[in-house]
Formats: C-alpha cells, structure tokens, sequence
C-alpha cells in the first residue's frame, strides 16, 4: 500500500525526471540540485520535492498503467456518456464496465487511482517534511517556504480530496516517523474533516497577491484562488451547510479580485493556445515525455484524447483517431439550445451514413470523414480533450504523451458554485449570485437573451451543460440526491438494466492493499455492499 511508507526526502526522487511541458511553467526546467534523502529543507529541495509532488497530476489519465481518467470515470457513471470501445470487456478487463454499472468489487476497481494519490499524499508529506527542518534567515527565502508550504497543503487536500469521493475511508497520516510506518482507515467524515483542515492551511498561508499564479513562469502551481476552488468542492459535496457562508465569502474574493474573467471562445479555451488562459484557475500542465504502456510511472502527457476519440479517423482535418470509448449520449447531444455555443465544442457529431449500425462498420459523415464504429457508438464524441493533429510529442509511446492541459478548476464554476451557494447564504460582498449564473449563460450565446432566474434547477442545468466531458456530473448527481438519472432500463449492447444504489456512492477499495494490511493494527476495511 503505498501510502505506508517511512519518511523520506522525496527530492531524491525527482533525479533523471524531465520535466518539460508544453507552455511555459516552473516546471518546464529540471532542478539543478536535489537533496539527500533525511536531508535538512531548502528552498531547493522543498521546490524540487514540490515538483515530483505535482508530477502526479500528469498520471491521472493512465494512473499506474490504469485507464482510469477522472474525466472519463465522473462520466461513463454519469447520463451523459457510454462506456464504449472494443466490447463490454474492454479497458482493464472490464473494470471500465464495472465503474459504468456501479458493479466495482475489491478485484476489479480503481487501482491506479488509489495508487497515484496515495503516492502523491506520500510525496506531499515528505516536501511538509523538509518545510518543518527547513531554517533561514533570508527573508526572500522565509517568503519562498511559506508559498511552498501553502502549495504542500493544498496538493495534500486534493489528493486526499481525490480519493475520498470515490473510495470515502481511506488511510491518512499526516508523518509516519516510527514503526510500524502504516496509519489508521479514516471515516468519510474524518476524511473530509483533514481536507478542510489541509485546504484551510494552505488558504491561511496563501497571501492575496497569489490569488492568480498564470504568469508564465508559475504557470500549473496552486494559487490562493484554486485552494479556495477545492474548499467549495468538498464543502459542498459534503453538503456541510456551516461553513457555506464562509465558503461564498472565499468565492466571491476571487470574483471581486477581477484576475479572472470568462473565455469568449468556448471553443478556443480547450486548444493549445487556450491553456493557462484568463478563466483557468488550475490545470495539469500534461507533459510530453517518456512514458508508455509498460512504464506508466515516467514522466509524460495524457492518455485521454486517444481513449475517447473515434477509431479509425481519417479525414477530418485537424483530428486524429483513437480507442472509441466514451460515445456521447444522444439526450446530452439534444439537451443544448440552438446557439449554445458549448455544445460543439464539448460534442463532436459524427454521424453518417452507419450511424445506429453495428461495431465494425464504416461511419461516414457527409463531409467525407470516416471512422469505425465500436461498443455502444452513437455517433457523438467528446471534444474537449479530443486528439488534435500536433499535440503530442512521441518522445515515449505517442498515444500516452498528447499535451493536452487538464483543466481543473475553471472560472466558470467559481461563478456556478458561488451562485449555488447564495440560495442559501444570500449576495456576499456585493456580489450577485444571479449576475453570476447568467454571465455564463450570456458567454454561451453570446447575447444578453437567454438570462434565467437564480433557481436551484437552473443552476443545475447550467452544470450539466457548462462541464460536459470534464467528469463533473456524476459527482453532482450525486451532491444533488438526483440519483435517479443515473437509472438505465436497457443499457446498449447488454441487454440489462443499470442501478444506482446508496453504497455506490464510494467505489470497493482495492483488495490488494486490503489484503496488504491483514493483521495490522490498522487492517483496511472494505466499504459497505461490496
């Protein structure tokens, strides 16, 4: 289990890593010097350790040799995607159909995203570590710890965040100095109770200059905006309605610090030249290096845009071919008004000529693309993350290293989430909870026609079409309690119904890293109704 580890300086680690990236970023140059492992912090080895901490975000789309984006994952569980690709077993032997059909069991679950966040908790415990021995009298260097104490906690809180909303108890320590180096299984509230604390920290060691960290050179480091960001996620997945006031306070900051602003082109946001742009408040910077399929854990880029893009593809200019998997559902595709700009930039059609066919056939499209049809085709694809002609750097294998940024947190959920929260709270700081909701709605038609009253269900309307494709929804079904969406009367290809039950609000935890613990003090226990 990989969170059971002794102490160490996690700066060793980072010898011999590349890390490059697409853009400009604090990680676009490999650091000149590292610490010994139990070394005394410095500014060096804390800064380097911080970038093998944030290396972890460039695993999460083929996480430990997993294909288990959380793009994909918060998806094919959600109303708007089919599994797809080859048949019902593919991807990890079924673990992706597993997931879709809320039918994970201990041996066929997320692993890998157990694996890579785990780790990266490890990773972050030891950078705070180095932080805790590191001692100056150089002001500009006191300044420097404390920006990088602020980035530990915040990566710590969400990778702690990323595992509790799909696995709910894991098992969290903060240092594990002594023997026997394993730590207790904490509750969900427990869970969520350290990623407040964590996120809480890490706003406490921000100041109000690092509200916005995209300036080239810090491009992909956390900023005070993004810890607030991830506040409002899990308070409110949570639904922990003590702390909304002060949440919404955090909120509206970033709004009223005028550093963000929405993107006019929907569309040109998720292209190369969009990433780090004036809505992006936190994104992956996906690396293009040396990983492939036997050796997921090198520094690289993103799996994702070849997994959910159409086989086969020839002659659609400016796309590429890939796996076929997560086909749009239609009712997604048909959910959009007419002049909503989101909806093809967030939905490619391809439909054709086969369209409604059998996998295996031809799909053409009347402009003279063409691809092969697969598992549950509808002919609607993602497009967001879609493989794009010069993307990669096939430096390692090409269909894991594709540049595309994973946007994390966007500016147009600081606006949905702060709208959300003032139903109960009311307007904080001057700022209009209805304004909010409707300045997206005004960037999605780019008219003033199409403003709604601040309600509950426009609100949750207006997330369903914001994030299709960026693995939102099924967490917000859940968050909302309209569970009952995520029912299926006869699921394509299968011939069954799917189900949604209160336990699966949590994925089995791996039975590996249960079996691991057998005995302990601290033996893993598997969630309930699995």
């Amino acid at each position: 289990m990989r969170i059971i580890k002794l102490y160490m300086a996690v700066a060793a680690m980072t010898a011999g890593m590349a890390l490059t990236a697409c853009g400009d970023s604090f990680l676009h140059t490999e650091p000149t010097t590292q610490g010994a492992a139990g070394a005394a912090g410095d500014v060096q080895n804390i800064n380097s350790g911080l970038a093998a901490s944030y290396q972890i975000l460039n695993f999460e789309s083929f996480p430990n040799a997993s294909y288990e984006s959380s793009v994909f994952i918060g998806d094919i569980q959600s109303d708007d995607l089919w599994k797809g690709g080859g048949d019902a077993s593919d991807g990890m032997n079924g673990m992706n159909m597993a997931v879709a059909m809320f039918n994970t069991s201990g041996n066929l679950t997320l692993n890998g995203t157990w694996n890579i966040y785990t780790s990266g908790i490890t990773r972050v415990n030891s950078v705070l570590g180095l932080i805790e021995t590191a001692a100056t009298n150089n002001p500009a260097e006191t300044t420097l710890i404390r920006k990088y104490k602020a980035e530990a906690l915040f990566l710590r809180a969400f990778y702690l965040y990323m595992l509790w909303r799909s696995f709910g108890a894991v098992p969290f320590q903060e240092t594990l100095f002594e023997p026997p180096y394993v730590c207790r299984q904490l509750t969900p509230d427990e869970v969520y109770a350290q990623i407040i604390k964590d996120v809480e920290g890490a706003i406490g060691h921000f100041t109000d200059a690092e509200m916005n960290t995209n300036d080239g050179e810090n491009n992909g480091r956390a900023s005070l905006a993004a810890a607030y960001m991830l506040k409002a996620r899990a308070v409110m997945y949570q639904k922990d309605q003590a702390r909304y006031q002060e949440t919404a306070k955090g909120l509206a900051a970033i709004i009223k610090s005028g550093q963000y602003a929405l993107m006019t082109d929907y569309a040109g946001m998720w292209l190369q030249e969009g990433e780090f742009c004036s809505e992006s408040i936190f994104e992956a910077n996906n690396l293009p290096g040396t990983k492939d399929f036997d050796n997921a854990w090198f520094n690289g880029g993103s799996n994702l845009p070849t997994y959910i893009s159409p086989n086969g593809l020839i002659n659609d200019p400016g796309f590429e071919g890939g796996w076929g998997f997560g086909p749009v559902r239609p009712e997604t595709y048909s959910m959009f008004e007419e002049g909503d700009q989101r909806r093809d930039a967030s939905i490619r059609d391809l439909r054709g000529d086969a369209t409604g066919g059998t996998a295996g056939d031809v799909n053409k499209t009347p402009w003279g693309a063409s691809y092969t049809m697969r598992f549950q085709d509808t002919g609607f694809f993602l497009g967001k993350y879609a493989a794009r002609t010069g993307y990669h750097k096939p430096t390692g294998t090409g269909d894991t290293n594709w540049c595309n940024n994973l946007r994390i947190f966007r500016y147009a959920e600081t606006l949905l989430a702060y709208a959300e929260l003032t139903l109960t709270t009311g307007d904080i700081d001057g700022v209009s909870g209805a304004d909010c909701l409707n300045q997206v709605r005004d960037r999605a038609f780019g008219d003033k026609n199409h403003r709604v009253a601040l309600t509950l269900e426009n609100i949750q309307q207006e997330n369903h079409l914001e994030f299709v494709g960026e693995g939102h929804r099924y967490y917000d079904v859940v968050r909302w309690g309209i569970t009952s969406v995520l029912h299926v009367d006869n699921v394509p290809g299968l011939n069954t119904s799917r189900d949604w039950e209160p336990n699966n609000r949590y994925v089995a935890i791996p039975q590996a890293e249960i079996d691991a613990t057998k005995g302990s003090a601290f033996e893993l226990k598997q969630n309930p109704g699995y």
